[in-house]
């Protein structure tokens, strides 16, 4: 695992060890951080379910203003904060060893706002998936023009429209889905 373009380009980065953490491959980030090129310079990034901190990294590499990462497990933490020192990121990052259901109403009742919001939950809780996205459905999260990614098994069915969001691209690659959301006009 490795930082693929930016300041930080091809910076190997540490992963948790253990099952609870699948770190995004580089082909999957890749093809998220293609189609966000235009946007993630400048961008406010939120990495939900962070692991490893691989996409958030990502995102201040290629130049995002301001990056907040949140993870619950106090190891991955460690990690995330050692993958950054590695690279030298001193700022333009806050971490929160936090509860995610936790923290998204602590961010929205600080009026934060998002340009690109990612989240990858541990795939063997099933049922955590529809309450994160139904969490983040009222859009207050986003900033206009903001963008909602979650990864996903390719076969976990995630719905068309929730709250003020609608999915508007759907994209496999291997065992992974990413589905994507914004907010309806």
């Amino acid at each position: 695992m490795r930082v693929i373009a930016g300041k930080a380009r091809g910076h190997p980065l540490t992963a948790p060890r253990g099952m609870n953490t699948r770190p995004v491959t580089d082909k999957i980030k890749e093809a998220l951080f293609s189609s966000w090129q235009l946007q993630i310079v400048g961008a406010y990034f939120l990495d939900l379910f962070a692991g490893s901190g691989s996409m958030g990294i990502e995102a201040i590499s290629r130049g995002a203003e301001k990056t907040v990462f949140v993870e619950k497990d106090r190891k991955a933490v460690g990690i995330i904060k050692k993958n950054l020192s590695s690279c030298k990121f001193t700022d333009g990052y806050i971490i929160y060893n936090d509860d995610v259901f936790h923290r998204i109403e602590l961010l929205k009742s600080d009026g934060e706002q998002f340009d690109i919001i990612y989240l990858d939950p541990p795939f063997t809780i099933d049922s955590i998936f529809l309450p994160v996205i139904e969490t983040l459905s009222d859009g207050k999260l986003l900033r206009e023009d903001g963008i909602i990614v979650i990864r996903t098994r390719k076969e976990k069915e995630m719905p068309d429209k929730l709250g003020k969001l609608e999915k508007y691209k759907f994209k496999t690659y291997g065992i992974s889905g990413v589905h994507f959301y914004r907010c309806m006009l």
